[in-house]
């Protein structure tokens, strides 16, 4: 069973249709400046922004028109019911959200060095959370991989309700490498194994440990990896053969949340053009080049 403390105010009973469900993820980044790569200095302000694979998805998709609903687990104080207004505010149905004492809101973000790596909680401090019984959409997107049993469970849960009731599942891997030290890669799994769509990075690979094909092997034949490098080309595999776009213009410095909003563009074609059969290589050609143009734009946005 999933320990809760209360819900976030809003009735999770009622039946709800969506373009897409953002499940996993929400926090508040802690960072030392006016942006996550800001120079230290003393005296520099500490700064708090909403983030999180999965709403960073929720808000992208929104802001695109789609109807969002988003599922998490948030601490129960002012922090978390903050981030609830933050989520309500987006235009996103915050039913499935709900609060905890058992959860943490902050991640601290270090940027010493050349770029800023997240520093999490442990893993086993991730709470549970659960897609609300009555909610549906096209497309379950799961953000995020944890090592601790009970969030990928849940994970695993949510994917298993969502494939019976004919919805796409995507699984962003956004695998932090200190979150998964001293793990056993296998732990994902379960949760690949359940996903028609896996986007990850050759950075989220190398955290976990594993390779392209192993990842590739943990998955379902009929089910497509969506493999990015950095500023590189973006791959889709699956049984189609191989897809391959290249962004039209290469901006190498960093913004957080571009990976997210990549996936949120998947999410978003995949939503309005469902599994066409034969017509998958134009559509991942299509999806992967809304995915370059997401991220584009939010590393414009970042300058």
């Amino acid at each position: 069973m999933i320990a809760i403390s209360r819900t976030s105010g809003v009735d999770t009973w009622r039946q709800r249709r969506f373009d897409v469900i953002c499940a996993g993820e929400v926090l508040w980044s802690a960072t030392v400046g006016d942006t996550p790569t800001s120079p230290v200095t003393p005296g520099a302000p500490l700064g708090l922004r909403p983030g999180g694979g999965a709403l960073n998805a929720a808000v992208a998709l929104s802001q695109r028109g789609l109807r969002v609903g988003l599922a998490a687990a948030l601490g129960d104080d002012a922090h978390g019911r903050a981030l609830v207004a933050r989520v309500r505010a987006a235009g996103i149905d915050a039913g499935g959200v709900t609060l905890s004492s058992e959860r943490a809101n902050l991640v601290f973000v270090d940027a010493a060095g050349d770029a800023a790596r997240v520093v999490p909680f442990r893993a086993e401090d991730e709470p549970p959370f659960a897609v609300p019984a009555g909610w549906a959409a096209d497309v379950l997107l799961l953000s995020g991989l944890s090592p601790a049993l009970a969030p990928a469970a849940s994970r695993c849960k949510a994917a298993r309700a969502a494939r019976r009731a004919g919805s796409l599942v995507v699984v962003d891997v956004n695998a932090r490498r200190r979150a998964w030290a001293g793990y056993d890669p296998r732990a994902i799994q379960a949760v690949l194994r359940e996903a028609d769509v896996v986007r990850c990075s050759t950075e989220d690979l190398a955290g976990l440990g594993i390779d392209e094909a192993k990842a590739r092997a943990a998955m379902r034949p009929e089910a497509t990896l969506v493999l990015t490098h950095g500023a590189g080309p973006a791959r889709a595999l699956g049984p189609f053969g191989e897809v391959v776009v290249s962004p039209r213009e290469v901006r190498r410095q960093a913004a957080g949340g571009a990976g997210d909003v990549f996936t949120a563009a998947l999410c978003a074609e995949l939503a309005r053009r469902g599994d066409p059969g034969s017509d998958r290589p134009s559509l991942w050609d299509r999806a992967l080049r809304r995915g370059h143009e997401a991220a584009l734009e939010r590393l414009s946005a970042a300058r």
